[in-house]
């Protein structure tokens, strides 16, 4: 039996999603809690793997159960073994053939920036501080340069093994609310702190005074990863959620996300 569910998670204290032998992951807590309910026939699948202390609204996984129980309510029951900081969204049966992570053909982040001179003990672990007006223009016109299918050597980590650097970004959202600048960026798939490094390249080339030599379209065309800005912060990063064929699935709902948790 195939279930697919929606979590979210306070990526602070864990490793990652993926499971790690020597490190707490937000993996090896949502088997052990599926574990408590029905013995796993198969590790769980995520549809995007979350670095150490990155966050999710709306992760999406899948996994197999050797007994069908029909008749459980998987959310609740599940969520009864897991930590504060770990809750399923929702479950619902999936097809047989369905995998969180290869079935998706798209997936969405969001990267949340307090331009506030006054750092916040609220948003310190949730949102990148930065203390300086942005050029929220700048930041927009800049990513526009990374729309399309390109090859983003020049903004992965040197530690990503992905065999094809070649990515699809489909859509770029900046958007401020007074000193609130969010970023949505939305593709088929990402290398290792591709985000990351996307932001601080951007907020480096929106700078009066640019402390980049190059512009946005040069550093993608160098495929040298030295050319970029440095990786921001995980602390501002959320996986808003996946797209797929055999499901109708949202996207997490940013105004409301926004609107709770950073007032």
């Amino acid at each position: 039996m195939k279930i697919v569910a929606s979590c979210q998670y306070i990526g602070t204290n864990y490793s990652g999603f993926q499971f790690q032998d020597n490190a707490l992951s937000v993996q090896e807590k949502i088997e052990n809690a599926i574990s408590s309910v029905t013995p796993l026939s198969s590790r769980v699948n995520c549809a995007g793997r979350t670095d150490k202390g990155v966050h999710a609204l709306n992760q999406i996984i899948d996994f197999e159960t050797r007994e069908d129980l029909k008749d459980i309510n998987w959310k609740e029951a599940i969520n009864s073994f897991l930590p504060n900081d770990i809750k399923i969204n929702w479950c619902c049966n999936a097809p047989e053939d369905f995998h969180a992570r290869y079935s998706a053909y798209e997936r969405s982040y969001l990267y949340v920036i307090n331009s506030s001179k006054r750092e916040s003990v609220f948003l310190n672990d949730y949102s990148l501080n930065l203390p300086y007006k942005l050029d929220v223009k700048a930041v927009q016109q800049n990513a526009q340069f990374l729309l399309g299918t390109h090859d983003f050597s020049s903004f992965r980590s040197s530690k990503c093994t992905a065999s094809n650097p070649v990515k699809t970004i489909n859509q770029i959202i900046v958007d401020a609310n007074a000193d609130l600048i969010t970023l949505k960026i939305t593709a088929n798939s990402f290398l290792q702190n591709m985000i990351r490094i996307i932001v601080g390249t951007l907020l480096d080339a929106s700078k009066s005074k640019a402390r980049l030599s190059h512009s946005i379209l040069e550093i993608l065309n160098s495929k040298d990863r030295a050319m970029s800005g440095k990786t921001v912060s995980p602390k501002g990063l959320y996986f808003l959620g996946a797209k797929y064929a055999s499901l109708d699935i949202e996207y997490a709902d940013i105004n409301s996300f926004l609107n709770l948790t950073h007032g």
